[in-house]
């Protein structure tokens, strides 16, 4: 009878034999042993399969998945997701730490919230010297509630989520499509935690129960001009979603069409939209300025955009513009939004003096106007 585990833990590896040691070692190290580890080597050029396949010799949980030639995170993402055999995912990069008693309080709190589908959970950061000696550069101090995840993600903020802690319920995920191919660039993770908002409730533990690298040759810091334009396009979609526009991306067939698709100049290609974010960001302003939604929803979403600087600094006039546009201002409110202005050297200042209006962060309808 073959042997049937109750947690698959996901890790991409490429050309991270340094790093991939100490990582496979704290999964292996778990608290909760009943797992399967999937790490898939995306055609590593350096000693990484090697080192996959020693370990996979050593422990049975442990299967890899070798791919001739590499294929990016997205895919490696979506080709792990595909193997996994149990109705519990977690996801693990191959320079990361998950402290001993991760596993075992992320799988007891799903089973306990069945409504959960996607956890999240507490982090450390840290980097490391060339004598290996790590250095601790800061935590989280803060987890928004399930309530104030779902609230995020409605007013247009970032979810805040460490994307390679979570845990999510394989078949809602599969049925939300996974990773998609637009995001060979970067924001794979930010397209998939939208789409999974969509399908269920989202959740942080507390503890902190992982540990990020901070390491300049990561693929996060690599190519962050198709991170921000990945970014900005899940948003959209996100959006148009919410009105009942549908999603662009599962429109355009095949993906190459996606500029025309836009209504985007024939000189656009694909590549420029995956790789230069103004093209995104101009439609995105172009498209929330036609008012899909009603004026107060659409004022939240200005402030959420500010927030996450879409566009940069041009970006943010230009949503705080709208704003101002936008909504209907009371005297109270006024008042802090231009006392918030005025200080506004700092954008956090700003948006934390606007929030004090609870009326203008109530639940939005989404109703179009």
């Amino acid at each position: 009878m073959s042997w049937m585990p109750k947690v698959s833990v996901v890790m991409p590896l490429y050309n991270n034999a340094e790093h991939f040691p100490q990582a496979i070692e704290s999964v292996l190290n778990q608290s909760f042993e009943d797992f399967e580890c999937i790490v898939v080597d995306d055609g590593s050029e350096d000693a990484s399969p090697e080192l996959l396949r020693s370990y996979a010799r050593q422990d049975r949980r442990i299967r890899p998945v070798f791919l001739k030639k590499n294929n990016g995170l997205m895919k490696v993402s979506q080709i792990g997701l595909e193997h996994t055999r149990t109705s519990l995912v977690a996801r693990m990069d191959a320079d990361d730490l998950s402290l001993p008693e991760r596993l075992q309080k992320q799988h007891d709190y799903m089973q306990k919230h069945e409504e959960v589908g996607l956890l999240g959970c507490g982090f450390f950061r840290f980097s490391e010297d060339t004598k290996g000696r790590k250095r601790l550069l800061g935590s989280t101090s803060f987890l928004p509630s399930k309530r104030e995840q779902q609230h995020r993600y409605r007013t247009g903020r970032t979810t805040i989520l460490c994307t390679p802690s979570l845990m999510c319920r394989r078949e809602i995920a599969l049925q939300a499509g996974g990773y998609r191919d637009f995001f060979a660039n970067g924001a794979e993770d930010r397209d998939f935690v939208l789409r999974m908002h969509e399908r269920t409730e989202v959740a942080n533990l507390a503890d902190k129960l992982y540990a990020y690298r901070s390491n300049p040759s990561s693929i996060f810091r690599k190519n962050i001009p198709g991170r921000k334009a990945g970014s900005i396009m899940a948003t959209y979609c996100a959006l148009r979603r919410r009105c009942g526009k549908g999603d662009p991306l599962e429109q355009a067939k095949p993906l190459s069409r996606l500029p025309q698709a836009l209504g985007l100049p024939a000189s656009v290609g694909l590549e420029d939209l995956q790789q230069d974010p103004r093209w995104m960001t101009e439609l995105l302003f172009q498209w929330l300025e036609e008012k899909p939604f009603d004026n107060d929803t659409c004022a939240r979403l200005y402030l959420g955009l500010a927030g996450n600087r879409i566009g940069g600094k041009g970006g943010w006039h230009r949503a705080l513009n709208c704003l101002l546009r936008a909504i209907k201002l009371d005297g109270i409110l006024a008042l802090r939004l231009a006392l918030g202005l005025a200080l506004g050297v700092c954008l956090d200042g700003f948006l934390h003096l606007a929030v004090w209006h609870r009326d203008f962060w109530q639940q939005p309808s989404w109703e179009k106007t």
